[in-house]
């Protein structure tokens, strides 16, 4: 438990440090708050970034939604698989935020199987993939085929 509560102390750091460059459009997308979807087990895919991104920030999230539309369009479709873009300086996005402990750039995966979630912090792997398209998409899509067993 230390372990990690010293690993998402440091990992806050080095997100908040990426948040350099200006935000130049809003593409905060809506969570799936509807009956049906809360009430479904499902793969929640969250990336989440403050309003000034660097390059790798940005990469992140375009190649995590590229590797979701090419390999996982029907779940997303049928919402086994949520997809949304956070921004944790948005107040409305506070609680969702605070829930994941993301205060900048994050990738997170929500597992809920019987209304339980199982949160797991993808973000190391994001930010050292991220600008490598092939390798990251490639390797996301194995990550995600692994988390829907």
């Amino acid at each position: 438990m230390k372990q990690l509560l010293i690993i998402l102390t440091i990992a806050t750091g080095l997100f908040t440090a990426c948040n350099s460059t200006p935000k130049a459009e809003n593409d905060t997308a809506k969570v799936e708050t509807t009956t049906s979807v809360a009430k479904q087990n499902r793969l929640e895919v969250y990336c989440f970034h403050g309003t000034r991104q660097c390059e790798t920030c940005k990469n992140m999230k375009a190649n995590t939604k590229t590797a979701l539309d090419k390999y996982f369009a029907a779940q997303l479709k049928d919402n086994s698989i949520v997809f949304s873009i956070i921004d944790v300086d948005d107040e409305k996005n506070e609680k969702l935020a605070e829930k994941f402990q993301a205060t900048g750039t994050a990738l997170m995966i929500n597992k809920v199987v019987n209304g339980k979630d199982s949160i797991i912090d993808w973000s190391d792997f994001a930010f050292e993939k991220a600008n490598d398209n092939e390798v990251f998409i490639s390797e996301l899509k194995t990550m995600i085929d692994a988390a829907l067993k």
